[in-house]
């Protein structure tokens, strides 16, 4: 029993000290004397009875003051660590404190993703294409949804006259993340904003079949049957994505306008 126990708090220790934001010393501490209990009892089972039990029970007692002292001085766990430098480089009031942020990160947990990517998205919103740019060079994982999510923004953003570069990149992101509603939403629009009609329908036909819930692909697709003046097609695509909109103010905006033009021309 003292074993089981000593692998369950093992367990709670990794938990609190890795995942729910625990003082990272404490929790390996804890770590190692549950484990060293394990160990010892195993070690000695075969010699020893009582020596096995006492071992076991004070790697128990121990761990547990650990847990206690973890539990009261959370928020200092290696994600939770993370996760505040993060907020901290995406909140920060000038690109300088932003960049201080990033170089405190790297020294404690080395160059990743989550940090170059938070980087990127901070310049990118101070205007800073060329930064933003080569922080997105030195992601390693550039298949993920947040990198193809990150750069058709990017190339939006700062490229605005390449349809190609937009398309290019949510091709490859739909094409990899095949149920990726958004993707196959964002892909559909900039189709639409290139008037690209007949694509435009297929992949925001598609987005609305991956998620029922979203109302936009509804939405575009009332708008571009007004603009094809099928007002019938439009007025159901357009109710649809109002019964979706929920407390989406701009959403019920957009959909309300292009209503009141469906009804101007079928009255």
């Amino acid at each position: 029993m003292p074993i089981i126990i000593s692998i369950v708090i093992f367990l709670i220790l990794t938990m609190q000290t890795f995942f729910l934001g625990g003082t990272v010393w404490l929790g390996v501490v804890g770590m190692l004397l549950s484990a060293a209990g394990v160990v010892l009892s195993f070690v000695l089972k075969n010699r020893k009875r009582y020596l096995s039990n006492v071992s076991a029970l004070a790697g128990i007692v121990i761990s547990v003051v650990c847990c206690l002292f973890i539990t009261s001085d959370s928020g200092t766990g290696t994600l939770r660590q993370k996760e505040i430098l993060l907020g901290q480089m995406a909140s920060a009031e000038t690109a300088e404190n932003a960049e201080e942020k990033y170089a405190d990160y790297v020294e404690a947990y080395g160059e990743d993703d989550s940090s170059a990517l938070c980087l990127a998205q901070y310049y990118m919103r101070a205007e800073e294409a060329d930064k933003s740019r080569s922080m997105l060079f030195k992601l390693k994982n550039i298949t993920s949804i947040d990198y193809y999510c990150t750069m058709a923004e990017w190339y939006n953003k700062f490229d605005k006259g390449n349809f190609s570069y937009v398309v290019s990149t949510l091709l490859d992101a739909v094409a990899e993340h095949p149920y990726w509603a958004k993707g196959h939403l964002m892909l559909g629009l900039s189709y639409y904003e290139n008037n690209d009609n007949t694509s435009a329908i297929y992949y925001l036909k598609k987005a609305h079949l991956l998620d029922m819930s979203d109302g936009y692909s509804l939405c575009y697709l009332g708008v571009i049957s007004y603009d094809r003046g099928s007002y019938k097609a439009a007025e159901k695509y357009l109710s649809d994505a109002k019964a979706l909109a929920g407390k989406d103010s701009y959403l019920l905006s957009l959909v309300e306008t292009y209503q009141e033009c469906v009804a101007r021309e079928v009255s």
